[in-house]
């Protein structure tokens, strides 16, 4: 016989679980727990008949040999915790996870990490195609609903949301999913609930406010999970945690509103189960007042360690003297990307705050060269470092502000901004998208031993001169890749040069600095080079422009990169080394091969980074993101603005690296492979022409590669190949390109027959210009240049000027145009001999 059980206190996830699990089994027998919520009462006193749930006790417990569980992961929890027997099968399906120790022998478990319970099920239903009856899709939607808080709990996952979507295209009546589960108390219920809260017990918690209340009860009230949450919601308070003795039994419920407080391992505690912010136990027969001594000392024990301003500040922070114009704060402003700044006195002493809102308002009075002391907010709110997380959202809230310095004896150390909160606010709420890595690990195994102990040496001094230090860009997305990264780029929030001499000196290495830009490179006597970096921020007066560049944090010089991927650090620091700094969700990105830019404008900044990223898509087999593609497209017009050495460069690193045929096949996809070289075309005719040249056993070899391919992508008619001077760098690039021309100019004029008649006009076109001209033209000219050029370049002079002496001839300009002549008839095969030769010019006379 096989039975579906679910926990005791049933709630509609419990209720609904078991209502679909009989569909996966449908021999098995439901078996309603004598104890249910309130809501779960009032649902089956109307639809009990829609559903052949027995009750308990009319259980066929003799014949017991598979019992179905949902709901909850323990067959303890269940009306059937006394069938022990390990002959039973045992199958679970829940969405409360479970150690492999905790696992019951002879059981199955379909586990997973979705808000609901139910939502496992259904997705077995939506796999096999049923279709729900309208009593079940009202059953199955208050089991999601009600678990998930309308998909507006934390644990609601994607899966919970496309499960809600299958119960909506079958028809699912909001109004009913309402109507039940509304926590409406009963007069019973509000009762416990007056009682709980004059029993409130606030025990504090490194800077949260915990309350625990505990109560006894001769009569039964259900629904203490809802009476429970009522709690939290009425007091504020960042945990409830509810004691009830009822009878022989006594009920632990908790509920968290903090991603500080985990409530799982304190019921655990227990023999119950849950999650970090909702859970519950039950103790038979214990003391309710020895159990609730238990749960404050396991409580604050659970909680962990405030965020603090330290953590969460920027630094170092930027701020303006009270005579600063408004003009130019408004011009900072811009220049940082800040929305406001602290002002200071001449003793760099805090003395108000000037946010972008009041610069705005005093600019629109056209009182742009009025000083800033004259706007700024003088009643300055700021913490200590030591200020928590929470106490900084509150002063947020309470004082409508946008910036709150962070101060230690009177310096400010740093600020904390809204942008600060939002993203912090974010880490909580996706805390799976920013789980803490450490590569370490890979670290000792990638890199050589002498360069695992330079990075540790480098983060030890760092630390002894209270600075940080990181590896960045390359090297750490190398390391994630499993590549041995070769380049060693170290970031410093400090001092880099002085970091950079300090480890020259360690290693009995030289060092170069370069004051200017805030940079040194250590060479070791291995010859291996370290370049270091002081932290810094970049700021671009107009497009393409090379950027201005001044100091600052990690976080800002992160956010100066190309792409996410390049936007990595990893902290050299004795303590935590190793630790992945990503802001930009760089390593996710990776994980789904995407290329992303860290900010909409990254393009017009630089629109090199076009080509960068071309490059980077085909070394790593990434592809640029659809948002991505689309700033490309808005940025175009910024590509004007680049000098054609800039453009060159990266496009010859581009071509070292990577395929030449995908690349320009990848900026034609684009549409900017005419904005970097205008009148280059990727069709199908230069295509041909490019593998011609690729393939090619006699390419030129006086001219750079990357020219060399560029110029196959202009050779379709004459006016293209003139277009061709404007990619050209060199003398002899624009050379070959006005020789090139020619040639093509040559070939339409008419169909040359005679080498020699050829040879009048083109003996001054250099070899390059035949070599491009014949790859690019019909098959028949193809074949004349190449004749031509082979014989050209086979001639060996007959004759020389003291020949034509010999010969009577008086010296003069004319030698030229005689030698000339006798090469025109040897291309012609006129003449081949010397003594032809001799007689050819004798005839001259």
């Amino acid at each position: 016989m096989e039975v579906i059980l679910s926990h005791e206190n049933m709630d509609f996830d419990a209720l609904a679980s078991m209502a679909a699990a009989s569909a996966l089994y449908p021999n098995a027998v439901m078996v309603l727990s004598g104890r249910q919520s309130e809501q779960v009462k009032q649902y089956l006193a109307i639809y009990r008949d829609h559903f052949p749930f027995i009750p308990e006790e009319d259980a066929p417990w003799d014949d017991v040999n598979h019992i179905i569980v949902t709901d909850t992961p323990s067959l303890e929890r269940t009306p059937g915790a006394f069938l022990e027997e390990d002959d039973i099968l045992v199958t679970v399906f829940d969405h409360h996870t479970l150690s492999e120790e905790e696992k019951r022998r002879h059981s199955t478990y379909y586990l997973d990490n979705t808000g609901a319970c139910i939502t496992i099920l259904l997705e077995e239903w939506i796999k096999r195609e049923w279709v729900p009856s309208e009593s079940e899709i009202t059953l199955f939607a208050l089991g999601l609903y009600t678990d998930t808080g309308s998909f507006s709990y934390p644990g609601t996952t994607l899966r919970d949301l496309k499960a809600g979507v299958f119960l909506m295209e079958h028809g699912l009546d909001l109004e009913l999913v309402q109507q039940f589960s509304e926590n409406t108390l009963s007069a019973r219920q509000q009762e416990v609930f007056r009682k709980y809260l004059d029993s409130c017990e606030h025990i504090g918690g490194k800077g949260l406010d915990v309350i625990t209340s505990m109560i006894e009860t001769e009569h039964y009230a259900g629904s203490l999970n809802v009476i429970t949450s009522r709690l939290m919601e009425t007091t504020g308070a960042d945990a409830v945690v509810t004691v009830t003795a009822m009878k022989n039994k006594v009920f632990i419920i908790g509920r968290s509103a903090s991603t500080r407080i985990s409530l799982l391992p304190v019921m655990q505690h227990f023999g119950g189960g849950g999650h970090n912010r909702a859970a519950s136990a039950s103790v038979k027969d214990g003391d309710p007042a020895d159990i609730l001594k238990t749960v404050n000392k396991l409580l604050l024990q659970s909680i962990s360690s405030p965020i603090t301003a330290e953590t969460i500040m920027s630094a170092p922070v930027k701020t303006i003297t009270e005579d600063v114009r408004v003009d130019e704060a408004k011009k900072r402003l811009i220049y940082y990307g800040h929305n406001g700044f602290p002002v200071v006195n001449t003793k760099d002493k805090l003395i108000g705050i000037i946010s972008r809102r009041d610069i705005d308002k005093a600019v629109q009075h056209n009182l742009g060269h009025a000083p800033v002391k004259g706007y700024m907010s003088t009643d300055c709110i700021t913490v200590s470092q030591t200020a928590s997380f929470e106490e900084i959202q509150n002063i947020f809230i309470r004082h409508n502000i946008g910036r709150v310095p962070v101060m230690n004896n009177g310096k400010i150390l740093g600020i904390v901004s809204r942008t600060d909160v939002i993203e912090q606010l974010q880490q909580q709420s996706f805390d799976k998208s920013y789980e803490k890595v450490n590569v370490k690990t890979q670290i000792e195994t990638l890199l050589s031993t002498d360069v695992v102990q330079l990075l540790k040496t480098v983060g030890e001094t760092a630390a002894a001169d209270h600075m940080n230090a990181f590896i960045i860009g390359g090297m750490v997305r190398d390391i994630l890749l499993g590549q041995k990264g070769e380049d060693i780029d170290i970031v410093v929030e400090g001092n880099g040069m002085s970091l950079a001499e300090k480890t020259a000196n360690r290693f009995d290495g030289t060092v170069a600095v370069h004051e200017t830009f805030g940079t040194a490179t250590v060479t070791l006597p291995s010859g291996r080079r370290v370049d270091f970096t002081t932290s810094r921020t970049e700021y671009y007066e107009t497009p393409a422009a090379l950027p201005t560049v001044s100091r600052s944090n990690i976080k800002e010089d992160l956010y100066r990169r190309d792409f996410t991927m390049n936007a990595m650090a990893a902290s050299l620091h004795p303590s935590h080394f190793g630790d992945l700094i990503d802001y930009f969700h760089g390593r996710e990105d990776m994980n789904q091969k995407k290329l992303r830019v860290l900010h909409n404008l990254s393009f017009v900044e630089d629109p090199t980074r076009i080509l960068r990223g071309i490059r980077f898509e085909q070394r790593f087999q990434f592809r640029m993101s659809k948002e991505t593609t689309a700033f490309i497209h808005y940025s175009v017009s910024a590509v004007s603005s680049l000098s054609r050495t800039r453009i060159t460069a990266e496009f010859q690193t581009l071509l070292k690296e990577a395929d030449p045929v995908q690349s320009l096949s990848r900026l034609d996809e684009l549409g900017v492979l005419p904005i970097f070289f205008p009148g280059a075309a990727w069709t199908r005719q230069t295509k041909d022409v490019l593998q011609l040249y690729l393939h090619s056993p006699e390419q030129p070899g006086d001219l750079p590669e990357w020219f060399c391919i560029l110029f196959c992508l202009y050779l379709t008619h004459t006016d293209t190949v003139k277009s061709a001077e404007a990619a050209a760098v060199t003398k002899k690039q624009k050379s070959v390109v006005e020789n090139t021309s020619y040639l093509f100019y040559l070939l339409d004029e008419k169909e040359w027959i005679s080498l020699g008649n050829f040879h009048f006009h083109a003996s001054r076109v250099s070899d390059e210009a035949l070599f491009f001209a014949s790859i690019a033209t019909d098959q028949k000219q193809a074949g004349f240049l190449l004749q031509y050029r082979k014989k050209r370049s086979e001639l060996k002079p007959l004759l020389n000027g003291h020949d034509l002496k010999a010969a009577g001839l008086a010296p003069g300009p004319d030698f030229r145009d005689y030698l000339f002549s006798l090469e025109q008839k040897m291309l012609d095969k006129e003449i081949t001999t010397r003594d032809e030769a001799l007689r050819y010019i004798r005839q001259q006379e």
